[in-house]
């Protein structure tokens, strides 16, 4: 896992003074283990190096051999069908390394841009040909890596995050700099997540999950798109317990593609408990006796641990349970650095915890597997149930709580509730939820896929881990397993006691003290009693934020902080959460220090 950043200029651009030097700087969190470089007149290239794969000979960039080669690549990522693929696709390519990142430069000498649709894994990719002054930006189909693109009359400039584009001066707007798009910001306190089309920065946008841009003369020339879900499945999709197994096995297997130990983030749920299962057992197929490292994170003050449960399955299944504990001081040292992480604001309480286990996994282990997307391709969430509803149906699309509480302006709200309608409108609608409830599922869970699970899940994931050197993987998101769990008939995935029917059925075949069918209380981060505890601090330092301010009045600002203890947490989190990142991203505040002193600052 890497950070790489770059561009391509148009004929006659220049790219800023010292750019390869300071997106390196911005991103060297993400690489820690070493850096390099390509530049000649026309584009350039950066590298930072989280060593995982082939760690004597895997530094990038990759610059292929022979008279007429001199094509470039830089990648963060892994491909773990990269050794079918040599063998396959590449016979004769002088290869230097054993990585998994040359075989993706390999291929797109040898055969061009359609085999990126063949690739299985992670990867953001920057590939050039100086020859021809053509390049080549490629993003995983579900958007697991980040890349991000920003558009001038110089060029176009390209980076793992925000940070690094900003770093040299890209994605600010006069006449003041500091202000983001203010129905970004909205979206942040009301549904804690942005869009694609609806970037925090002017010019800076996300490249789309699954997205290919073709370069030439520092100008996109062309656009094509990586769909694995849309072409459907080539095989039937075998609905048994067998079958989910089998295909569960062989995801989790591909994703332990390393040279490095691993470790796995356990929270006693239902998708991490069955990567858990599988996990134990690959290792008892494979005679293997090393320990699996397993890290939960327990809230001090939490009235939902299951702690205890989780360490009686891990035990079970021959794990070594690491107990991470998380309290208020925890809470009130990272607030500021979680929000730092996230350039790409992302106000998911789920951060905090997320930041703190990867600090302590990091310790051990250099990768770590994660159960994202299980809900999204199994259909876990309650929403889809209520989402097929013939009366009454409840969409993701419909307002958060910061615009039914009416707290932003006039101009604000509308756009927002515009942006809201929108969005509503694709939703299955009452004759397509009667008639064809399999596509009227399918619609649901592709706005997730589409929206919730790059934007928020996995920006969060990849920034929280990335800040400390740790690779995170997600055997539920993967070409194959994410395409078998998608396609499933709607009784495989929606039972009688809830959704992701096919998933708790096999751990209830083969891990039945996760009592896959009870009622979960879910995941909560008792941040809204820590707010209150200081809201009397807080409320006025939110309130007076010039990010703030721009949007909510100072008298509702205070009331949200005031409330946060309850059904308030959320929104008080969210509106804590934009506060802190306006003065660290916007005003330039150090997020090294305590909550309540990044506030207090003036920039």
């Amino acid at each position: 896992m890497c950070g790489i950043g770059g561009y391509f200029l148009r004929p006659g651009g220049a790219a800023p003074a010292d750019t390869l030097d300071r997106m390196e700087r911005a991103l060297a969190h993400r690489g820690p283990d070493g850096s390099g470089r390509y530049a000649d007149s026309q584009a350039g290239f950066v590298h930072t190096r989280l060593s995982i794969v082939d760690l004597a000979k895997g530094a990038q960039p990759f610059i292929a051999p022979g008279e007429d080669g001199g094509q470039v690549l830089v990648a963060n990522g892994e491909i773990y069908n990269h050794a079918a693929l040599r063998q396959s696709h590449c016979a004769g390519y002088d290869f230097t390394s054993n990585s998994d990142c040359e075989t993706l430069l390999a291929l797109w000498v040898r055969h061009g841009t359609d085999v990126v649709r063949q690739l299985r894994g992670m990867y953001v990719a920057a590939l050039y040909d100086p020859a021809r002054d053509e390049g080549l930006l490629i993003r995983d189909p579900f958007g697991i890596k980040p890349l991000y693109i920003c558009e001038t009359a110089d060029g176009l400039f390209f980076a793992s995050e925000i940070a690094a584009l900003r770093a040299i001066g890209l994605g600010d707007a006069p006449p003041d700099k500091s202000k983001p798009d203010p129905t970004h910001a909205a979206c942040i306190i009301d549904r804690q997540f942005a869009p694609d089309d609806l970037p925090a920065f002017p010019m800076i946008r996300r490249v789309a999950p699954g997205e290919i841009l073709i370069i030439r003369g520092g100008r996109i020339a062309e656009r094509f798109a990586d769909r694995p879900l849309a072409a459907g499945m080539t095989d039937r999709v075998a609905p048994t317990i067998d079958a989910f197994e089998a295909q569960l096995h062989n995801t989790v297997e591909a994703h332990l593609m390393a040279d490095v130990p691993l470790g796995l983030f356990f929270s006693g749920g239902v998708d991490s408990s069955a990567i858990l299962a599988a996990l134990a057992d690959l290792r008892a197929r494979d005679g293997r006796s090393e320990p699996i490292l397993t890290y939960t994170v327990r809230f001090d003050r939490s009235g939902d641990d299951e702690t205890g449960v989780a360490a009686s399955l891990a035990a079970g299944e021959g794990a070594e349970f690491v107990d991470v504990p998380y309290g208020k001081a925890d809470f009130l040292a990272d607030a500021g650095r979680a929000a730092m992480a996230c350039d790409d604001a992302v106000a998911d309480y789920a951060i905090l915890p997320t930041l703190h286990l990867a600090r302590r996994a990091a310790q051990d282990v250099k990768v770590v597997l994660s159960g994202e997307g299980g809900d999204e391709f199994f259909a876990g969430y309650g929403r889809y149930r209520a989402g097929l509803r013939a009366l009454g149906a409840k969409f993701p699309t419909r307002p958060g709580p910061a615009l039914r509480a009416g707290l932003f302006g006039d101009d604000v709200a509308r756009q927002l509730a515009a942006r809201y309608d929108r969005a509503s409108a694709n939703m299955p609608g009452l004759l397509l939820r009667l008639a064809d409830r399999r596509a009227a599922l399918a619609a649901l869970q592709h706005h997730d896929i589409d929206d919730w699970l790059p934007n928020d899940l996995l920006i969060k994931l990849d920034r929280c881990l990335m800040r400390h050197g740790l690779e995170g993987r997600t055997p539920f998101i993967d070409r194959q397993m994410s395409a078998y769990g998608f396609h499933l008939p709607v009784a495989a995935k929606i039972g009688r006691k809830g959704g992701k029917h096919l998933v708790k059925s096999w751990l209830e075949r083969r891990l039945p003290a996760c009592r896959p069918f009870a009622r979960k209380r879910g995941f909560t981060v008792p941040v809204g009693g820590w707010i209150a505890e200081e809201s009397q601090t807080l409320a006025p330092l939110v309130a007076r934020q010039d990010g703030v301010a721009e949007l909510i009045s100072a008298d509702k600002a205070r009331a949200v902080i005031a409330s946060a203890d309850g059904r308030g947490g959320l929104l008080a989190w969210r509106l804590l959460f934009y506060a802190l990142w306006h003065q660290i991203h916007c005003r330039g505040v150090d997020a090294e220090q305590p909550l309540a002193d990044i506030l207090a600052a003036r920039g």
